[in-house]
């Protein structure tokens, strides 16, 4: 699925409580069981008839509709992909970050155990609480800023002696700024979002084209049924 709507405290439940493959079969069992009942409503007030009457002028239409929708449906997808990628890379380098800050350390003297420490108690805020909090669209923890100011309170209280700690402490202060800077596009990427509005024409392109085939007239109900549970059930997985 491509993500949420907005951030309502249902949205919310369902993505942090229900099982992604399950919320998937829901959304899919509801999406065909709604595109079938569409097309079992049309048939019953339309007669075979006049639906076979319409199949050309429908076919050419449905196929313009079709066209500029996928167009639009993958281009949101490869957006949507782009950004769960980065997502992941962000993460990956605050935790490549995190790794570095601990093990250079040891170069520090009797300050390497506060500053492991400290950077041992970000890490743990961040998995244990930030990445929940993250699942439901919200903002940053506030435990785990005061867990970061403490690395840096860490570094700001000691002063480094010759030119191996002077090197090392250089360079833990440039991944100290970077591990913010990564932190913050980490927080980025879990709070964003589809606009609202593409989320509705989204939905509404989904309606239109899988509507438009209920104006083809096949006399199997049934092969047409599957065609639309086929066509309802790619989009509903899509989205």
């Amino acid at each position: 699925m491509l993500g949420v709507v907005g951030g309502t405290t249902l949205e919310r439940f369902l993505l942090v409580h229900v099982p992604g493959l399950l919320l998937a079969a829901l959304f899919l069992v509801v999406a065909v069981g709604v595109a079938l009942g569409g097309l079992l409503l049309v048939r019953r007030s339309v007669a075979l008839s006049t639906l076979e009457r319409h199949n050309d002028v429908a076919g050419f239409i449905i196929a313009v509709i079709g066209v500029l929708y996928a167009v639009l449906l993958a281009f949101v997808v490869v957006v949507t992909w782009q950004s769960f990628d980065r997502a992941g890379q962000v993460a990956g380098e605050e935790a490549q970050l995190v790794e570095g800050l601990y093990r250079d350390a040891s170069v520090f003297g009797p300050q390497a155990g506060e500053i492991r420490r400290n950077v041992e108690a970000y890490a743990t805020f961040v998995a244990n609480r930030e990445w929940p909090t993250m699942a439901g669209h919200q903002h940053e923890d506030v435990q785990t800023d005061d867990a970061l100011d403490s690395v840096w309170n860490s570094y700001r209280s000691f002063t480094p002696d010759g030119a191996t700690q002077q090197a090392f402490y250089s360079d833990s202060i440039r991944r100290l700024n970077d591990l913010q800077k990564a932190r913050a596009d980490r927080l980025e990427a879990s709070a964003s979002t589809l606009p609202d509005a593409l989320w509705g024409v989204l939905i509404a392109g989904a309606v239109i084209t899988v509507g438009f085939t209920y104006f083809f007239g096949l006399a199997n109900v049934r092969a047409q049924g599957l065609m639309v549970t086929a066509l309802a059930s790619m989009i509903g997985l899509t989205l």
